[in-house]
């Protein structure tokens, strides 16, 4: 029993519960990152809430969480707020959005309300600010890898000058948001820094150009997520290095000029992602209807997942190891026309000089940075209008043809 107590005092200290109130079922908790914890009675009994809660995650005990009522935080008030400035967020609304979340702050200052409010400031173009609380992300789910690099001791890096140190950058976020941050690693190194990087493999032989692999956080002194490298470097959408920053592989370049033979006009495209985030921008689009912008040209993936959706309509998916061979067959491409996923950063990284790039309605505040400047962007007027953005592109190329 002692063992028992002793292994339940050593768990790790979870983000409280800041507020509670009684349910007909039992009573709900807000959680310090915005969580709201919906706890039922057993066998008829009212379930009451205790000074703290064991946690569970697959059987098995991951933490403890401190349970708290002490400034009677009213929890749908809060939540009334922070769910409006959710929906006029993604109505592109962001000035009442903002004033939603503000009201929601107000009430509890949670981490879910603070990431929220600063991707509204980005958009808004309250850079600082935004930036600032695009932070929180990390109190919402900090991921895995930042986790187990904690777990070695490595303390994550606070901004301060790290001349001489040895900073590991990890990769925390989605593929594109790494290829879209390995343009500051050199400007790490110009501040003294010995920079290594720890990425899946299918980004490792890209972020090789930039830094050597590492495998663990064991000898470094700091760790960075890539994402939080804006806010960490005082970065400002005037000072973020914009041109191409990646170089191809010149025989995996060969390699794919081979695979293509003598073929006409080519276009890479890419219209949906890997994997659907609940609550994340919507981005995939129909196959179908790039097929008005591709005319006779021939016709290519640059994206590894709905081959067979792509082999239906006659276009051809290569099979990549990596982003390595993603960036070599698209230098290849004569243009580029993609939806807001990473083959757009791996274009936008090797200074592809063609790239279009169909938005939806309601975007990432990425593509409101100057983070290449050749692209060419075309936004639904309306949510899930994608013909908008495509008439959009039809009336450029009527002015460019006269």
């Amino acid at each position: 029993m002692r063992e028992m107590e002793s292994f339940i005092d050593d768990l790790p200290a979870l983000a409280p519960v800041i507020a509670h109130e009684a349910t007909e079922e039992g009573w709900r908790g807000l959680v310090a990152n915005g969580d709201v914890l919906n706890i039922a009675g057993q066998n008829g009994h009212k379930a009451v809430p205790p000074d703290d809660l064991l946690i569970t995650r697959d059987g098995k005990a991951i933490g403890r969480r401190a349970v708290s009522n002490e400034d009677k935080i009213n929890i749908s008030e809060y939540l009334l707020h922070h769910d409006r400035g959710v929906g006029l967020f993604r109505a592109n609304d962001c000035h009442q959005a903002l004033a939603e979340f503000e009201a929601a702050i107000a009430i509890a200052d949670t981490a879910r309300a603070r990431f929220n409010m600063g991707l509204v400031l980005l958009t808004l173009g309250r850079w600082h600010e935004g930036i600032t609380h695009h932070e929180a992300r990390l109190e919402l789910m900090k991921p895995w890898s930042c986790e187990a690099i904690e777990q070695q001791g490595v303390p994550m890096w606070d901004g301060k000058d790290i001349n001489g140190k040895r900073l590991l950058l990890v990769h925390d976020a989605g593929f594109g948001d790494t290829i879209m941050m390995l343009r500051l690693v050199r400007r790490l190194k110009g501040f003294g820094t010995d920079v290594a990087i720890m990425v899946p493999h299918e980004l490792r032989r890209v972020a090789e150009q930039f830094a050597p692999i590492a495998e663990n956080g064991v000898g470094f002194d700091y760790y960075a997520p890539m994402l939080s490298l804006f806010f960490l470097m005082l970065e400002t959408p005037e000072t973020i290095p914009n041109a191409g920053y990646l170089k191809t592989d010149p025989v995996l370049v060969q390699k794919w000029r081979n695979w293509l033979g003598k073929t006409r006009r080519r276009i890479g495209v890419a219209w949906s992602v890997r994997k659907d985030v609940l609550g994340d921008y919507p981005r995939a689009m129909p196959l179908e209807l790039l097929e008005v912008m591709t005319g006779d040209a021939d016709v290519y993936s640059i994206q590894t997942q709905a081959a067979d959706e792509a082999a239906m309509l006659g276009i051809a998916t290569p099979h990549f190891e990596d982003f390595a061979d993603c960036a070599a067959f698209v230098s290849l491409m004569d243009e580029i026309i993609t939806v807001d996923t990473a083959a757009a950063h791996i274009a936008g990284a090797i200074g592809h000089p063609r790239t279009t790039v169909l938005l939806s309605h309601w975007h990432s505040w990425r593509w409101r940075l100057p983070l290449y400047p050749q692209f060419k962007f075309y936004v639904q007027q309306a949510p899930g209008d994608w013909p908008s953005a495509i008439e959009q592109w039809k009336q450029d190329q009527n002015r460019i043809s006269r």
